[in-house]
């Protein structure tokens, strides 16, 4: 079987670009370009030859959901490598080499599946769509073996990707990370007319994400945090006003932890807690240890869980009502960051890489009157500040008829 693979990926031809990335030396590799450029051919081409360096050794293959893994990611895989397929056990996850090794097939869904396999290298295709929290396990999975990762994506955001690979290769920061970038017309197959209408038709900022594979902030994004609001985190001994935490409840979707202080009419987000299939005992354990740590007074957790509302009033929250105006929430931190007045610490990550892509949601049905909401995914830490901070703060009537100051439920154990 080695065999076979050895001799197509001799017989293989990349154009520059895609070489460059195929022969990347670090432990940790991106390539970053536009669509139909040969992102996942490269990545497919790239497992196989590990598969051929460790046959008997695990591998892991991830892309953001089940749907984009098998209708992208494992399709080109076996596309390429169609001898493979017999050995695939879908329901399992699993190819099981011949050669002993296996390669575990993954959805970013879930990044915690991804859990408890040591693996000698990794694949994630388009990596741009996923959590922070799946870039922090996959490296976990190879840390032991020292194997290689392969990033394949389009630049959707502004998120993880750019703070934590981007940035820190561009800077020099880290001599293990690899970055290339090309874009969609540098395909040698790609139709030069398709590219040229498209520059046309989109705006600068789309092409440029799409086509050309920059990073861009995405269209529609809901709360557009200026660079010059993400700032260094405060002192826990800084003289504040409040300090208060939001909770959006989850299990198979994360929990989000928000911890916020208000300091002269302004929001400073200064820690965060994001965990999923954590049990409500877990949860509140987590939010017991920010509430000590950091002094927090109220915690506005999302009213759709009484029964974990009341479990954390009898363990010590100090709960107070959330409301669930999800528009007057938005309308107002729009507002705080206007007018400068919204903050993020740099160490809230997880929040940063959910803000650069919280957007408005795309009419899917023209048959319909449009409906503007926001899209529901990766948005559990944007839903925890925003309870927090607009229920704290609610707009005036005329601004979004909020009703006046809620009052707090007293824990017991303070009373």
């Amino acid at each position: 079987m080695t065999e076979q693979l050895e001799q197509r990926e001799r017989t293989v031809r990349f154009f520059k670009q895609q070489y460059a990335a195929f022969t990347f030396t670090t432990q940790f590799g991106a390539a970053v370009a536009g669509v139909q450029s040969g992102k996942t051919f490269l990545g497919a081409h790239w497992a196989g030859k590990k598969i051929t360096e460790f046959p008997d050794k695990n591998g892991i293959i991830v892309a953001p959901t089940y749907k984009i893994l098998q209708a992208a990611t494992i399709k080109k895989f076996f596309d390429v490598f169609p001898e493979l397929r017999q050995y695939y056990k879908e329901q399992k996850g699993e190819i099981a080499l011949p050669t002993g090794g296996v390669v575990y097939i993954r959805s970013a869904d879930n990044p915690l599946g991804i859990e408890g396999i040591t693996a000698h290298w990794a694949w994630l295709d388009e990596g741009g769509m996923t959590s922070a929290l799946t870039w922090t396990v996959l490296r976990s999975r190879v840390s032991m073996t020292g194997g290689q990762v392969l990033i394949t994506t389009t630049p959707y955001n502004m998120g993880w990707l750019y703070l934590d690979f981007y940035k820190p290769w561009k800077d020099g920061m880290d001599s293990q990370l690899s970055f290339f970038t090309w874009r969609s017309i540098d395909n040698p197959y790609y139709s030069k007319d398709f590219y040229e209408a498209e520059k046309k038709r989109l705006s600068t900022e789309e092409f440029g994400r799409r086509y050309m594979g920059e990073f861009r902030k995405m269209s529609g994004l809901i709360w557009d945090l200026p660079d010059e609001q993400i700032v260094e985190q405060l002192d826990k001994n800084t003289k504040t006003d409040l300090r208060i935490m939001g909770c959006d409840w989850g299990f198979r979707n994360p929990t989000g932890l928000s911890v916020i202080y208000v300091k002269d009419k302004c929001f400073y987000l200064v820690d965060e807690w994001k965990k999923e299939e954590k049990t409500t005992d877990e949860i509140i354990q987590a939010g017991n240890n920010l509430i000590k740590e950091h002094g927090i007074t109220r915690v506005f957790p999302d009213p759709a869980e009484p029964d974990r509302i009341e479990e954390a009033k009898r363990k010590g929250w100090p709960v107070y009502e959330a409301s669930k105006d999800v528009f007057g929430g938005i309308n107002l931190i729009q507002t705080l960051i206007k007018e400068k007045r919204f903050f993020v610490s740099k160490n809230c990550k997880a929040t940063l890489d959910e803000m650069s892509m919280y957007h408005w949601a795309e009419m899917k049905d023209e048959t319909k009157a449009p409906k503007e909401e926001p899209e529901k995914f990766n948005d559990h830490l944007c839903d925890a500040f925003r309870y927090a901070i607009y229920s704290y703060e609610p707009a005036q009537p005329a601004m979004g008829g909020a009703s006046a100051a809620l009052k707090p439920y007293y824990p017991e154990l303070m009373v």
